[in-house]
Formats: structure tokens, C-alpha cells, sequence
């Protein structure tokens, strides 16, 4: 009896941690099987170190201006949280080949692509003095390696860049992105 329940023993510990992992893998490999191909624009934003200097893509998406927030999210953002975030989720629509972000709400879409994230929670007099906020999607974001070591924040400045993302159930995983 005790060579027997040994090996099954072994087999659990081996089973078990490769049906977790394999379980964490699903939802990222159906997003890109079956996930919307969803097109961001962003702007770049030029961080320097003692080495280096970065380009990190913001998404157009991510800065939402309050007219585009629903009532009850007005609302739900006014009250306190233990977490000092709301859930949101952002409704995107396809314009000239890009998406934009048409609303954004603290209740999940029924249809649509959308995007789920985090918004800080505000105060009335910060929500009266803010034109727009900063969202946390959970987007990639991007060291532009094509640019260099010690690339001037002017050079990039002006160029626009278009990122791939595939987006299923408000989760987003990046494809590609290009420099326009």
C-alpha cells in the first residue's frame, strides 16, 4: 500500500501545478483566437535615465474627458472605496481605421468592444476643477527600441503611433504597434 500511494502522491504534485498553468493560459490564447482586432493611437512620452532614454506609448483612450463618463459613474467615483478605484469599462468604436473611446461606465457593456480598467476615486471639487482622467486599462506599455540610446524628445515628439491590440471580454493583449 505504501509504493502505491506514493506514486500517486508524486503524480498529484506533478498534475496539479500543470493544470493551474494551463488554466492561467486559456484566457490570453482565446482573446487572441477570438478576440475584435482593436487599432489605439498614442501619444509618446519621453523618460530619461542615467543610460538611456525611453519612449513610452499613453493611449489615446486612456484620457477620457468627463463628458464621456456616465452619470452613475459620476457617481459611483464620488463615494468613498477601501480600494480608492472603480471598475470601468470603456466602450470603443471604430473610427477612420482607429478606435475611440465613446463612453465609459461603472456597469459592463451587454455587446460591443470594450475595455475593462481602473479609475481613481474624486472628490467633488477635483471633479469640478478636472477636464478629463486618466484611466488604467492594463494596456502594454512600450520601450521603443527602434529609436535608440539617447534619442532627443524632439525627434519623437511629433510622430504619432498606431497600436494592435486583440480585445475580448475587456481584456487586451498586444500584437504590434507602428510608427506612423
Amino acid at each position: 500500500m505504501g509504493p502505491k500511494h506514493s506514486k500517486f502522491s508524486i503524480s498529484i504534485l506533478f498534475i496539479v501545478p500543470l493544470l493551474i498553468l494551463a488554466s492561467l493560459t486559456v484566457p490570453y490564447f482565446t482573446t487572441i483566437q477570438n478576440g475584435a482586432d482593436v487599432y489605439l493611437q498614442s501619444e509618446t512620452i519621453t523618460e530619461q535615465d542615467a543610460t538611456e532614454n525611453y519612449v513610452m506609448l499613453r493611449y489615446d483612450v486612456e484620457k477620457v474627458p468627463k463628458e464621456r463618463m456616465t452619470p452613475s459613474l459620476v457617481t459611483a467615483l464620488k463615494k468613498p472605496d477601501e480600494l480608492g478605484q472603480t471598475r470601468v469599462f470603456g466602450v470603443l468604436e471604430q473610427k477612420d481605421g482607429v478606435s475611440e473611446l465613446v463612453s465609459l461606465s461603472d456597469k459592463k457593456p451587454a455587446e460591443g468592444v470594450y475595455l475593462m480598467g481602473w479609475l481613481a476615486q474624486t472628490t467633488d471639487r477635483e471633479y469640478r476643477q478636472n477636464d478629463h482622467y486618466i484611466v488604467n486599462f492594463g494596456l502594454d506599455r512600450v520601450y521603443v527600441p527602434e529609436f535608440g540610446h539617447r534619442v532627443a524628445a524632439d525627434s519623437v515628439q511629433d510622430r504619432t503611433m498606431t497600436a494592435h491590440f486583440k480585445v475580448l471580454d475587456g481584456n487586451s493583449i498586444l500584437r504590434e504597434f507602428q510608427t506612423n
